[in-house]
């Protein structure tokens, strides 16, 4: 159980951070709007103090989408070792082999008890509630950042439409105000800051997508799992209801429904993998060494047992 709860606290914790830096969007947000309404640039110390503001702000930035890739890459890799363990399902643990040096028959109702036992469908409904977080974590982001992106967008487009009324603000009305060389020293800079701040919005609705394309297929891969389990343990999937993963709904209700199928899978885990690993490649590294680190050794009884249930 510890494990679940350092997933919920990292959830939270990330899902804080999250909000924080939405609200942090504000100010320079209003100050792009309020510009581009006026057609006045703002002063230079207020447009330096939100340039900074915009730089200091990627590190904590980027620490937060890491901490969320972490999470996604130790969902996969969780997927990973459910399956591994699934695919092995035959091959006796090492205390079944231990029994099986008395007796033959207990070792076999060892198995059977094994293969019927209700925990891998509890641990695998334990994963899809996790995916279920995420998704709804990156969702609302994602949501967020859209929104944001297509008002500053279009602030911005106004501004630089308006770009020679401006100009001519500040040259004054008998050119004498300003020289085309100063123009240019206060125009130019304001520009760069506010489409700097367009392009951060949109990496982060890239970086979205990204994280939010390999989670689906991960989760895809995870149901079709969970079907395999249930029919190989002769539980069904009643259980698992669209309404219990709001966040997933579409996915589980294909899923449901039977539409859900390995055609095309493969072709899209790689896609996103490769996608991710070109964005987080720590985060993906990691993901690797977590899933090969299960193949080495003797077999323990995982799947069946709480190796799975690790800290986070």
């Amino acid at each position: 159980m510890a494990a679940f709860k350092n997933f919920d606290g990292e959830i939270e914790r990330i899902s804080g951070l999250l909000a924080a830096m939405r609200d942090a969007l504000g100010p320079v947000s209003s100050l792009l709007a309020e510009t581009s309404r006026d057609l006045v640039l703002p002063d230079e110390e207020r447009l330096a103090a939100e340039a900074g503001r915009l730089t200091a702000e990627v590190p904590e930035r980027q620490a937060v989408e890491a901490a969320i890739a972490r999470l996604v890459a130790r969902l996969a890799a969780e997927i990973g070792i459910c399956a591994e363990e699934f695919d092995h399902r035959e091959v006796p643990t090492r205390f079944e082999t231990l029994i099986g040096y008395v007796s033959g028959a207990a070792k076999y109702r060892r198995q059977q008890a094994r293969w019927r036992s209700p925990v891998p469908l509890n641990r695998l409904a334990e994963l899809l509630r996790r995916a279920d977080l995420l998704a709804g974590l990156v969702r609302q982001e994602r949501d967020v950042l859209v929104g944001q992106r297509k008002e500053s967008e279009g602030d911005l487009v106004t501004l630089i439409d308006h770009r020679p009324e401006i100009i001519e603000k500040l040259r004054g009305e008998d050119d004498a105000a300003m020289t085309g060389l100063d123009v240019i020293g206060r125009t130019e800079p304001a520009i760069r800051v506010f489409q700097d701040f367009v392009a951060g919005l949109n990496a982060r609705v890239g970086t979205c997508n990204i994280v939010l394309h390999k989670l689906i297929t991960d989760t895809e891969n995870l149901l079709i799992l969970y079907r395999m389990v249930a029919d190989a343990s002769g539980h069904g999937i009643a259980g698992l209801k669209p309404e219990l993963f709001p966040h997933l709904a579409p996915e589980v209700e294909r899923f449901s429904s039977g539409l859900l199928t390995l055609h095309g899978l493969d072709r899209r885990r790689h896609r996103a993998d490769q996608a991710f690993a070109e964005r987080f490649p720590a985060e993906a590294a990691g993901e690797a060494a977590e899933a090969d680190g299960t193949k080495a050794g003797f077999r323990l009884p995982t799947f069946f047992g709480f190796k799975l249930i690790r800290s986070q």
